[in-house]
């Protein structure tokens, strides 16, 4: 009597559970205009969970963080780690949802360069308290200076073309010269001030300073690398981030892995990738412009 209790059970539970499966397929048609080869690829034992979080966070419009930019930091994650099945599918998305090349341009630059400095503090052991008081040196001075609009300065439009150029230029807009920066090698550290200069701290970039620094928290937070983790979060923070912004762009890297990690471990085909891309795109794009026919 147990074991057919325990058989019952087992075929009760399998039942219930292909009624979830089929209804997120429908969900995810209903929702994409169809039900994508590499949605169908993943596990059923995960794909109500995994769609239940892309449609929470990365396709609702109820999320702290806009459209655009949840798929700008996706972009910056999948730049990285690299992804090609990521870059396209979030270029795209980015795009859909009103980013400039401009504005895709930099994410991926604020990735490149979060992964240059993130490689750098790690692998020159920097003292990571020493770095942390810094970083809180840094942005205790810009408070006096009025913010600074948290820290953003224009590029200098005078020449630097010594370290001790780039010393004096560094000192002159973060107070002092950070000891992480003075170990940099001298060769490289005026290009490499010039760089960040250009587009992390430059008021005139594509991409607001908040997002700047959301984009970059989430590509340091799934290096991982805990240096630029703690300088992002204080400086989108300084920048009037909310706790939900912080959490979102911090989830938004994590779901871009995870998808990164089924499409390149699955070996999903590239070509019916995006070919599977650009119909929910199309899709998207559909749906919108009925919506704007309706409402006028």
């Amino acid at each position: 009597m147990k074991r057919i209790f325990v058989i019952f059970s087992l075929v009760f539970s399998m039942m219930i559970h292909a009624q979830e499966v089929q209804k997120t397929y429908e969900d995810i048609k209903s929702t994409l205009g169809s039900v994508p080869a590499f949605l169908k690829q993943i596990p059923e034992a995960n794909i109500a969970g995994v769609w239940g979080e892309m449609k929470g966070l990365q396709l609702s419009t109820d999320t702290a963080i806009s459209g655009k930019y949840k798929e700008l930091i996706g972009l910056a994650v999948s730049a990285q780690i690299p992804c090609k099945y990521c870059v396209y599918f979030h270029t795209q998305a980015a795009i859909l949802n009103g980013a400039t090349q401009k504005e895709v341009s930099e994410a991926v630059t604020l990735a490149a360069s979060t992964r240059k400095w993130s490689t750098f503090l790690y692998g020159t052991q920097q003292d990571v308290a020493a770095f942390k008081t810094e970083i809180d040196k840094i942005h205790a001075i810009a408070k006096k200076r009025s913010n600074m609009q948290a820290m953003e300065v224009k590029p200098a439009q005078n020449e630097m073309l010594t370290a001790e150029d780039a010393y004096k230029d560094i000192e002159m807009t973060l107070g002092f010269v950070p000891s992480f920066m003075k170990s940099y090698p001298k060769s490289a550290i005026v290009g490499a001030w010039k760089d960040m200069k250009a587009v992390e701290l430059n008021p005139d970039a594509a991409i607001p300073a908040k997002y700047k620094n959301l984009i970059g928290l989430a590509v340091s937070a799934q290096v991982p690398c805990q240096y630029c983790t703690y300088h992002f979060t204080q400086n989108a923070m300084m920048n009037n981030s909310t706790g939900e912004e912080l959490r979102e762009a911090i989830a938004m890297a994590g779901l871009t892995r995870e998808m990164s990690t089924y499409l390149n471990g699955l070996a999903v085909d590239e070509k019916k990738f995006r070919t599977d891309t650009d119909q929910v795109i199309k899709h998207f794009r559909q749906k919108a412009q009925k919506s704007v026919t309706v409402t006028n």
